[in-house]
């Protein structure tokens, strides 16, 4: 108990194997540690590198894993989440408004999906789909996604204008999709030359030559 109350006031998780946290203030993790699950309202999660946790999710913060991190789930509403290079999450990684962002060297086993936000990886494994309603998916340099692009429907219980956004997507050189790109209402699918896709439904390939597409709104 003491430990618990420790935490709540310093927002530091030292060596919690074995309990779950509720709180409405920041918690980090510190090099080395190992949390079970973290749930956060209010504030944000950090984990440095060599961290290890299982299940983390937050209402209104950021989730941010440091070098070779891992997590066996990622879950936000409005916050980004953010991998840096070589960490890892076991299971699915999941925002609802906020971006995920995945460096070089990141491992997804699961998918990793939004609402609005976006998603960008660079030379990261994805070993399930990518997905959004109305997000950018941006994806460079070595990433491969194994099972795919969905561009989903809009959620009748989500409220609000952002989910009628067409989304875009950019498949840049190098990247590997081995799994088809499913466009439930169409959108923009910019593909490099340089890259390999698999099966295309519902929406028109763009192809581009060089680094990147033409600019797009």
């Amino acid at each position: 108990m003491r430990m618990i109350r420790r935490v709540l006031q310093t927002a530091v998780v030292f060596g919690l194997s074995g309990c779950v946290m509720h709180v409405d203030k920041p918690v980090h993790v510190q090099r080395g540690d190992m949390a079970k699950s973290i749930y956060v309202v209010d504030g944000a999660i950090a984990l440095d590198a060599q961290a290890r946790a299982h299940k983390l999710s937050t209402v209104d913060g950021d989730i941010t894993l440091g070098r070779w991190a891992r997590a066996s789930g990622l879950r936000s509403v409005d916050g980004a989440i953010a991998m840096a290079a070589g960490a890892s999450c076991s299971g699915d990684v999941r925002s609802v408004d906020g971006a995920i962002r995945l460096d070089a060297g990141t491992r997804v086993d699961g998918n990793a999906e939004t609402l609005t936000g976006s998603i960008e990886a660079r030379s990261a494994l994805i070993a399930g789909h990518l997905e959004t309603v109305s997000g950018r998916i941006l994806l460079h340099g070595a990433t491969h996604v194994d099972q795919g692009i969905v561009l989903a429907l809009p959620s009748p219980k989500v409220h609000g204008t952002d989910q009628q956004r067409l989304p875009l997507v950019v498949i840049g050189p190098g990247v590997v999709v081995g799994g088809p790109i499913v466009a439930h209402r169409g959108g923009t699918l910019w593909v490099s030359r340089k890259a390999s896709i698999g099966p295309v439904q519902g929406i028109t390939v763009q192809w581009f030559d060089g680094a990147a597409p033409p600019a797009t709104d």
